[in-house]
């Protein structure tokens, strides 16, 4: 076993990450349907008769769940917003759970499902990521086709991941008001760090010294550029943490936003 090897979670295991990720992502649909029903329901298919078609499909999500073994393998938390009636899930906690979206890209990145991991400034959609895991119907064949991309691909993309996780919390270290180490600017050292980024491959090329996000630097970002970019570093670093590191527990990363 090479030292790549070793720090790298089996095909297996990222199968079940992935398809726990589903389950999570199926029941954060539900709860967008159950608690914003479509304004264009038509009289013959009521609201009422929508949400109990919901409880249905919920109810099919659980056994599935069950049915297919993955209980061991979901976390505490993960667990706990599967037993919750349907309808109860805070908005907050389904706006969180949606971001779970680009975690499972890189899950089926790394097991060859999809071709490529979109640019940081772009994310995954949510139909190519929750088509491959067919949540509902029997995953024998999904686990057992599972198989990871090399150690060596892996590990530079979580380099790259951690590199653009970087960048999104220097910018909010700078928001906060945090001041560099002394004889330093911020400039400075984003400037030192994009370089160094670039060299290695992280990022495809600079604008104005900084990393390029939405055709601007990354420093000229607006609120919503700057969360979409952050939430998606911080979800697929999260990621390929996890998956590189063979010891550590989904539950238990802990990586500064």
């Amino acid at each position: 076993m090479t030292m790549y090897e070793a720090r790298i979670q089996s095909a297996r295991a990222v199968a079940y990450r992935a398809l726990c990720l589903g389950a999570i992502l199926k029941r954060g649909e539900l709860e967008i349907q159950f608690q914003s029903p479509p304004d264009d329901v038509q009289p013959a298919d009521p609201r009422r008769y929508l949400k109990s078609k919901l409880h249905d499909l919920n109810d099919q999500l659980l056994q599935w769940v069950e049915d297919e073994h993955l209980l061991p393998h979901l976390i505490d938390s993960e667990r706990k917003l599967l037993q919750k009636p349907l309808g109860t899930w805070r908005e907050r906690t389904i706006t969180a759970l949606s971001w779970r979206v680009e975690s499972l890209g890189v899950m089926l990145w790394a097991l060859r499902y999809l071709d490529a991991i979109p640019a940081f400034d772009t994310q995954f959609e949510p139909d190519d990521v929750l088509g491959p895991l067919d949540v509902l119907t029997p995953s024998i064949d999904f686990i057992w086709r599972a198989n990871l991309r090399p150690a060596r691909s892996l590990l530079m993309m979580r380099d790259r991941a951690e590199a653009w996780n970087w960048r999104s919390r220097a910018s909010e270290l700078e928001h906060l008001g945090i001041q560099p180490p002394d004889g330093f600017t911020f400039r400075e050292i984003i400037h030192v760090t994009a370089e160094k980024a670039r060299a290695k491959g992280n990022v495809p090329y600079l604008i104005d010294g900084d990393f390029p996000a939405f055709d601007v630097p990354f420093c000229e970002l607006n609120s919503d550029q700057y969360a979409v970019v952050s939430n998606i570093a911080y979800e697929r670093y999260s990621a390929l943490s996890w998956l590189c590191e063979l010891t550590a527990e989904w539950e238990s990363i802990r990586i500064d936003r």
